[in-house]
């Protein structure tokens, strides 16, 4: 390759070496799409100006026609980063299927296969010769029908995404996003207006392509948004998609309480547009907010209001926003509709004051039913008779099963039932020592499901275990041995429960429903009255009792 010496060739050459570093560090430092996708448009004029240079740069037509060719990957590339570049800044990348994607790399791709067989064909130069009038060789070269049609096609490209950006512009409320918008449409502009001069003879400076020039400010303008409003961070239409979809209502106001700025929530809950509430006084627009509230002098900190008439309960947050001078320049007020959580809280609240009451009443039950049992033992101390001295004891043991309950219900973080394994195991032990039994002489067997019973089923459940194992621990053993057995289990909606032994039995011609005992009688009452069930008394080796009722709910 021959090289010549040209006054642009450095400079260039160095304006493409900070615009590669910008379009690099971009590329692997901001991985979003709007970061990769402006990193592309970068890289892609970089590989277009360093061409370009390398190319006027060539001092015979060989070497300008070889890098005459390597421009075309960049030139091809560029005005498709670009407009997808502004897809993704104004938030339509639902439009990039891959069915559009494919399509819009059908013309690039097309457009460099003819570029490196244009000998062939010579869509792209119909003629490319060196001009030496000059002071130094420059490139002449007539462009072939195809070439035209890639520039249309580019055009188009660059036309879409200056409308889009055209449209933010009109559309965004918020002036930094404007401004921010507005400085890449007008860097985005200059380039294609230097390549429209060019592709049609009108370069005022015939040297030096002013398109590369242009580009190279595109390249600061699109590296200096992305690094200074973080674009590869958040796109520009978060405060439209976030902040106007946010449930709280955000007001924004002047240092003299005139309203900035809201949002569509913000809207709804003053009963006015925006257009109808910028630049008005808050308290013309919300009476409420002075009058009701006293919200005019809060320059920050929090207020809970109350909005009437519906009665709904708001957190109002109140934040200024200073300048670098240390001075505020207005207030964002941030209203969160509370209503609901304040009404559970006061729920909660109340749901737990009632714990603590059923926790006290049935600690004064139990307390009060000490009282009883410790009277009527201190009543037996005083009669002689066995009869009515046994009648007094199995009372106490009554009484004893139910205080174990409210016992039990006090000490339980669940109010509503009882653990009936640990209950059933402390009454049964309470009636051995009760009776003087040891259970290395009467066993126990237990086998109680995990079953949680209410106080209404676990009362007469107690009861009738007390008087079933009371039963069989003074009439069944006569040698004092045996075992007793008692089980609970549920099956579906139904409950059954077993207390049995291995002792002498009932006779046969004993009918426990009419019997003297009240111990029975009091059991049969409590099986068929009190739970809705059924009794059935199994004497085969012994007495066994099955008691079935439905689970109440």
């Amino acid at each position: 390759m021959i090289w010549q010496e040209t006054p642009y060739t450095i400079p260039l050459l160095m304006v493409s070496a900070l615009s590669a570093t910008l379009g690099g560090y971009i590329w692997f430092r901001f991985c979003s799409p709007i970061g990769r996708t402006g990193a592309a448009t970068i890289l892609a004029s970089t590989g277009w100006i360093l061409t370009f240079t390398l190319r006027q740069a060539g001092g015979d037509l060989p070497t300008k026609i070889f890098w005459g060719k390597m421009q075309y990957p960049g030139i091809v590339l560029l005005p498709t980063a670009w407009f997808i570049f502004a897809i993704y800044y104004t938030g339509r990348e639902k439009w990039l299927t891959c069915r559009t994607l494919l399509g819009f790399s059908i013309i690039p791709v097309t457009t460099l296969v003819l570029v490196f067989t244009n000998e062939y064909h010579g869509l792209i130069w119909s003629s490319f010769t060196v001009d030496a009038t000059g002071p130094f060789l420059m490139a002449d070269e007539t462009f072939g029908v195809w070439l035209w049609g890639f520039v249309g096609y580019a055009y188009t490209l660059f036309l879409l995404g200056a409308f889009l950006f055209f449209i933010q512009v009109m559309k965004c409320s918020h002036p930094r996003y404007r401004r921010q918008t507005s400085i890449l449409l007008f860097g985005g502009i200059v380039p294609w207006i230097a390549s429209a001069l060019v592709s049609f003879g009108l370069n005022p400076f015939p040297h030096l392509d002013l398109t590369m020039v242009a580009l190279t400010m595109t390249n600061l303008v699109v590296a200096f948004n992305i690094f200074h409003f973080r674009l590869g961070d958040v796109v520009p239409l978060a405060r439209e998609f976030i902040i106007e979809s946010m449930d709280d209502s955000i007001i924004v106001l002047d240092t003299e309480n005139n309203i900035i700025d809201v949002n569509l929530a913000a809207q709804h809950l003053i009963g006015y547009t925006a257009s109808e509430l910028k630049g008005k006084p808050v308290e013309e627009m919300w009476p409420e907010w002075s009058s009701t509230w006293g919200l005019s002098n809060v320059d920050s900190g929090s207020k809970e209001i109350v909005l009437e008439p519906e009665q709904r309960i708001y957190d109002v947050s109140i934040s200024p926003v200073i300048d670098w001078r240390d001075r505020t320049v207005s207030r964002i007020v941030v209203l969160r509709d509370v209503t609901d959580r304040k009404r559970s809280e006061k729920i909660k609240q109340s749901l737990k004051e009632k714990e603590i009451l059923l926790q006290e009443i049935h600690h004064r039950v139990k307390n009060n039913i000490q009282v009883i049992s410790s009277l009527l033992k201190l009543q037996s101390y005083h009669i002689k008779d066995e009869k009515y001295k046994q009648m007094l004891k199995e009372s106490q043991d009554r009484i004893m099963s139910m205080g174990l309950i409210h016992e039990k219900l006090y000490q339980s973080e669940n109010l509503a039932n009882v653990d009936f394994n640990e209950y059933v195991t402390d009454l049964v032990h309470t009636l051995f020592r009760s009776y003087g039994v040891h259970p290395e002489d009467i066993a126990l067997k237990m086998d109680v499901d995990d079953v949680a019973l209410g106080i209404g089923v676990a009362i007469p459940c107690g009861l009738i275990i007390n008087e079933l194992v009371s039963n069989s621990l003074k009439h069944a053993f006569s040698d004092k041995k045996g075992e007793i057995n008692i089980s609970l289990s549920s099956i579906n909606e139904t409950i059954e429960l077993v207390v049995g032994d291995n002792g002498t039995g009932i006779p046969e011609n004993i009918d426990f429903r009419n019997t003297e005992s009240l111990g029975l009688h009091l059991v049969t009452l409590l099986a068929e009255g009190q739970l809705d069930g059924e009794i059935m008394l199994e004497r085969s080796n012994g007495t066994t009792f099955h008691i079935t009722f439905k689970k109440k709910k």
